[in-house]
Formats: C-alpha cells, sequence, structure tokens
C-alpha cells in the first residue's frame, strides 16, 4: 500500500516515541539488576546501548502500532446538556474556594455532571471502526511538517529557557555524581557525602533516569550538568510534542496537528502556578517526573487505548514498557500509571464489547503496584500506620479532609481564567471527538481525577498509607491536558468556518493578556538568554564556580543557598553547605550532620548579619569549617568580621559575592 509523505513522517514520530520509551524502560530494568549483581556504570551502559539497538531494529522492522487505530468516522449526535453542565463545573471549580464541607455537595454534582455525559455517549451509539492504515493516509504532509517544525520550536524554547529549579540539587547531582565515579550505582546521598550518608528522599524504588544521564556524560567526556540542560531537556520537549500529536490521531482528532499546535500553545502560556502543567514543559522537561509526564503518560494513554479497541500484543507491551520507563522517571509513576492504562484499556474495551481486554491490562499495570507494595515494605516504620488506616477511616473525617481537593486544583490550575480554560477543556474534550471509543477515553480521565482521587478523603487515605500529602497534586497528571485542551480549542463549530483558527488564537491572546506565560520574569524569574546556558541562577552561578575552583576537591564550600544550589549542580568535586533548606532534615540529617549550624552560616551568608546571634554564627564557622566561603556582596561588615577572626582570608570579590578561603595555619 502506498504511504505518502505525511504518513512516513507520522509512522517515523511513532516508531521514535516507542523508541524513546523503551529505552527508557530498559535502562530502568538495567539499572535495578546493575544493583543486584554489583555490575559497574560502564558495563550496564553498554548492555544498554546495545538493547536499544536491538529495539530500534526490531521497531523498524515492525509493521503494526504505528498508526491510530481509531477512527474520526461520528457516532450519534450528542446532547448538549452534559456541554454545559462542564462548563458550569469548570466555572464553579475555577472560580470559588470549594473546601470544608462544602466540597462533598460539589463532589456529589461533579459525580452527576460526569454521569451525564457517560448516558450522553451511550445513548448517541457506536461507531464504525476505521482501520489504522486508513488514518494514515490522511496526515497530510504540511500537517506532519508543522508539527515537525513545533518540537523543534520546543527544543529551542527548553534550549534558551533558564527557570532554575531546586530540585536539580537532587537530579543533577545524582548524575554528575555517577559520572565522576565508573564504579556501582550510588544508593545512598551524594550532595553531602559520597554514597554514605541515608538519601533524602523516601525509601521507594529508586529513580534509574539520573544514572542514565551521568553514564551517557562520562561516555560523551560531558559535564553532566550540560548534558542534562543542553541535550536532554531540548530532546525531551521536542518528543513531548511528538507524543501529544500521536495521542490526538489516536483519538480520531480532526485537525490533529493544529490541536496539537494550539495544546502547545497553551503550555506556554501556562505558567502562573509552579506546579501548573506548563511549568514541567520546557522549563523543566529534563526532571524525571517532567518526561513522565510530558511523553509517558500521553504514550500510556494512546497504547491503553489502542491495546483496548485491537487487543494488539504490540500495545500491551508498549504500555507496560511505560509503566516500567515511569518507574525509572519518578515515584509518583505507581500513582498515576496503573488508572491511566486501566482506564484507557477499560474506555475502549466497553466500546468494542471486549471487557476481558480491562483484566489482561493488569499485566502492564503490575509492574508499578509491585513497586507500590515495595515502597511500603521498604519503610517498616511505616506498616503500623498502613495497619491503623481503617481506624482512620470515619464519616466525619472523610467528608472534611485534611488535604483539601480545591487546594490540589489550585496547585495545578490555579485560578480565574487560565483555570477556567484548563478545567473547560477537561471536562468538555469527549464532546468534540466524534468516535464512540474515544469519547469514553477522554471521560475516562476526569472520572478517575474527580470521581475517585479527589472524592471525600482520599487524598487523606494516600497520605495515611504512603505520606503522598507532598505529592497529592500529581494525582492530575492522569490527565492528557494539552491534548484536552487542543481538541476543545480547534473544535469544529457550525456554521463558522474559521472557527478551528479564530477560538484557538483569541483565547491564548488572551491568556497572554491576562495570565503568566511560562517565559515571564514574573515566573520565578524566568529568563530567555543566548547563547543556551545551564539553568541555574544567574549571575550566582558565576560566583559558585569561582567557589569550586577557589576549595580544594573534596573540600567544603559555603554562601548564599542560590549560590550553593549551583555548587551542588555543577558538580561533586566540592560539597555546598547548605544547597536547599528542605534538604537540612530527613533520614540523613543526623546530629554530625550540624543541620542548625548549615540554616545559621546559610543564612548569616545570605544576609550579611548573624539573625542568631554572632556566637552561633562563629560556632557555625568553626564546626563547619569550610574551605571557601561566599559572602553577598554589600551586605554589611558583621559576618566579614567573623570570617577574619576565624582565620579566614580574603580572596577576591565579584557581582554577587566577597570571597574568603580558610587560612592554612
Amino acid at each position: 500500500m502506498h504511504v505518502d509523505a505525511g504518513g512516513t513522517i507520522a509512522r517515523g514520530a511513532d516508531r521514535t516515541l516507542d523508541l524513546a520509551v523503551g529505552a527508557l524502560a530498559i535502562w530502568t530494568v538495567l539499572f535495578h539488576l546493575a544493583h543486584l549483581v554489583g555490575l559497574g556504570r560502564d558495563t550496564t551502559f553498554f548492555l544498554w546501548v546495545a538493547s536499544v539497538v536491538a529495539l530500534g531494529v526490531v521497531l523498524a522492522r515492525s509493521g503494526t502500532g504505528w498508526a491510530a487505530p481509531s477512527g474520526p468516522g461520528s457516532a450519534g449526535r450528542l446532547s448538549r446538556l452534559p456541554v454545559i453542565f462542564g462548563l458550569a463545573a469548570a466555572a464553579l471549580l475555577a472560580v470559588v474556594e470549594v473546601d470544608g464541607l462544602w466540597w462533598p455537595l460539589a463532589w456529589l454534582g461533579l459525580l452527576g455532571v460526569l454521569a451525564a455525559a457517560v448516558l450522553s455517549v451511550q445513548a448517541a451509539g457506536p461507531t464504525a471502526n476505521t482501520t489504522a492504515r486508513a488514518i494514515l493516509r490522511r496526515t497530510s504532509r504540511t500537517a506532519a511538517v508543522s508539527v515537525l517544525v513545533l518540537a523543534g520550536l520546543a527544543a529551542l524554547l527548553s534550549l534558551v529557557m533558564v527557570r532554575p529549579d531546586q530540585d536539580d540539587v537532587f537530579v543533577v547531582n545524582r548524575s554528575a555524581w555517577v559520572a565522576a565515579h565508573d564504579g556501582a550505582f550510588p544508593d545512598r546521598d551524594t550532595i553531602f557525602s559520597d554514597d554514605v550518608l541515608p538519601v533524602e528522599r523516601p525509601p521507594a524504588l529508586a529513580t534509574s533516569v539520573e544514572a542514565l544521564l551521568g553514564s551517557a556524560a562520562a561516555a560523551g567526556r560531558i559535564s553532566a550538568v550540560r548534558l542534562t540542560h543542553l541535550g536532554f531537556g531540548p530532546l525531551i520537549a521536542a518528543l513531548a510534542v511528538l507524543a501529544t500529536w500521536r495521542l490526538l490521531r489516536g483519538l480520531g482528532a480532526r485537525s490533529p496537528a493544529a490541536a496539537t499546535w494550539a495544546g502547545t500553545a497553551f503550555l506556554v502560556m501556562d505558567g502562573a502556578v509552579h506546579g501548573s502543567f506548563g511549568n514541567f514543559f520546557a522549563g523543566r522537561s529534563w526532571q524525571g517526573k517532567a518526561v513522565f509526564l510530558l511523553l509517558v503518560v500521553p504514550s500510556l494513554w494512546h497504547h491503553g487505548a489502542s491495546y483496548g479497541r485491537t487487543g494488539s500484543r504490540h500495545h500491551l507491551m508498549a504500555a507496560g514498557a511505560g509503566v516500567v520507563a515511569g518507574l525509572g522517571l519518578t515515584s509518583s509513576s505507581v500513582l498515576v500509571a496503573p488508572p491511566v492504562v486501566l482506564v484507557a484499556a477499560g474506555a475502549a474495551a466497553w466500546d468494542r464489547g471486549e471487557p476481558q481486554r480491562v483484566l489482561r491490562s493488569l499485566v502492564a499495570a503490575a509492574p508499578a503496584l509491585a513497586a507500590g507494595l515495595y515502597a511500603l515494605a521498604a519503610d517498616p516504620q511505616r506498616l503500623p500506620d498502613v495497619v491503623a488506616v481503617p481506624g482512620f477511616l470515619n464519616v466525619r473525617r472523610l467528608l472534611d479532609s485534611g488535604t483539601e481537593p480545591v487546594a490540589v486544583l489550585r496547585m495545578v490550575f490555579g485560578d480565574g481564567l487560565p483555570a477556567l480554560v484548563a478545567l473547560g477543556c477537561v471536562f468538555t474534550a469527549w464532546a468534540v471527538v466524534g468516535s464512540r471509543g474515544s469519547r469514553m477515553v477522554l471521560l475516562a480521565g476526569p472520572v478517575v481525577v474527580f470521581g475517585a482521587f479527589l472524592a471525600p478523603g482520599v487524598l487523606d487515605v494516600l497520605d495515611a498509607v504512603g505520606e503522598a500529602d507532598a505529592v497529592a497534586w500529581r494525582t492530575l497528571w492522569v490527565l492528557p491536558l494539552p491534548a484536552m485542551v487542543g481538541l476543545v480549542l480547534t473544535a469544529v463549530h457550525p456554521g463558522v468556518r474559521a472557527a478551528p483558527i479564530i477560538v484557538p488564537v483569541v483565547v491564548l491572546a488572551v491568556l497572554l493578556a491576562v495570565g503568566t506565560p511560562i517565559t515571564s520574569g514574573d515566573n520565578r524569574g524566568t529568563e530567555l538568554v543566548w547563547p543556551p546556558a545551564v539553568d541555574l541562577p544567574r549571575p550566582e552561578v558565576d560566583s559558585a564556580r569561582t567557589l569550586v575552583y577557589l576549595a580544594p576537591t573534596g573540600g567544603t564550600v559555603a554562601g548564599p543557598e542560590k549560590v550553593d544550589f549551583a555548587v551542588a549542580v555543577l558538580g561533586v568535586e566540592v560539597r555546598a553547605v547548605n544547597p536547599r533548606s528542605s534538604y537540612l532534615r530527613g533520614r540523613h540529617a543526623g546530629r554530625d550532620f550540624h543541620a542548625l549550624d548549615r540554616m545559621t552560616l546559610s543564612h548569616a551568608l545570605d544576609h550579611g548579619y548573624s539573625e542568631w546571634g554572632t556566637e552561633a554564627t562563629a560556632r557555625s564557622i568553626d564546626v563547619l569549617a569550610p574551605d571557601a566561603v561566599c559572602l553577598r556582596k554589600d551586605q554589611g561588615d558583621e559576618v566579614a568580621d567573623l570570617l577574619l577572626d576565624g582565620g579566614y582570608n580574603r580572596a577576591g570579590v565579584d557581582d554577587t559575592c566577597r570571597f574568603f578561603v580558610r587560612s592554612a595555619g
């Protein structure tokens, strides 16, 4: 069968996505195998490269799985009433703080909205299947090329956008440690010690992507931070665009390319809150959790739904690979991946009258479920809390949630118009596609989020079982938001031929005017720079490099927290006293860690005075004995005098710091 240029591009993009997710899954398996049998970094990396090459050959020869099995054919007409209810629900959640005992009432209303949507889809009747190859024919060359251009623009934005994030203190520091050590991978702390102290994060299955980047940096003889920020990040930003495009084609979007552009443009406008989908796009695309959200979650939706429709083992295996890849990227995958696979497969299988496929999809979700059980067993101190959960369940406590669902929504969607656009698309995306199967798949996400995760008391139960309070907002990652937004904004409106162009342009222009783009300086000081630079605080990163130069290898340096942050991310030649205040507590912070002294000295060096008294600051200098010190410039001489009295000598000045080094005596 002849395949045109657009189809060839789509086929290549789909195989590239499967190769990328498969490569991450292979590394996750090899990483944990290396831990078990004691394989070194270079051996493990060689096995990974060989395995990825083999996978690439298999995918290149495969004639299945590269296109969407759901067609754009239409089921019956839908009632407008559920759509109106959905928009009303979105408006309520966007502007009203529905908390306390009001939330259970609102939740019942949301259940009613979703139930009305499901009944409307069911009443509209089934859709005749359109084959994968027929859909691929309809991918025009212009549309396919436009998506490739968009992917390139996303990569460019990631390359030039600087938005420092302190999660890199753990993420990139660990990669730098792996790059500097060719032995076994670390399973303990690398920020404050050489794999000696307990790791900062809670006990769970260790993520592996940091070790992959460190191994690649060592093989390529490049710094881990440059590879991560300037190589891996842009790559993931580009793949995220392709993943959204594939999902939209799979859902039978009337114009997948236009919807991909609209959904991606929305991400660029979505910078109002730190936890927004947009702020995990170009500005943090190298972090494991961002890779999971941008690349793996759309792939899970695609392959889960495709398996439910077709029963193809290819899609089941691809979904399983996505789940395994997620485990190597973030512990949150345990919470997000299983429901995505199960409901995507379940919704499509229901449409096909093949309920047994839902049970079979458990095979793909099993690795994440097993990892969740391991996380509970890895922390025996948590077991009594888990056992006590049934006693925790009383009606009053469940109805008045400790973790407010509306607060979780605010952390991701914010409020006002940006929240209205996002939530409105979440509640109505199902109504703008034609096939019944795609409608059910798009309804499955909101049903899981609002019907299950945000049900009264559920977040409290998750916190009691697995200390999930800090990451409860990530349950919203179940939603394929860019695809949903793209579908709604580019929907066809009878009588308005230009609606797919006018609506997204107007909506995005309004968001630009009243919202906060991810490129705005109001978004945590984001900058666009050329030539590209690593995502570290500026100009503090220059002072950090000076501190590293002034201190001996293996030494300790101290400065304001932003400077210490940059030191920890740049490498592991020296240790910073306080690269992140939240890391000064935890399992690794024993008596000999001197957490209070670290905080005292860091604050004094940042502000130029002794918040807790000169004696406390002098003691912290004596106890920690950093080899090189940065005192923020133009902040007074109180701390400078303490350093001089403590045996330090002046070593220069730059735009940020006055430098001191400890005298040899």
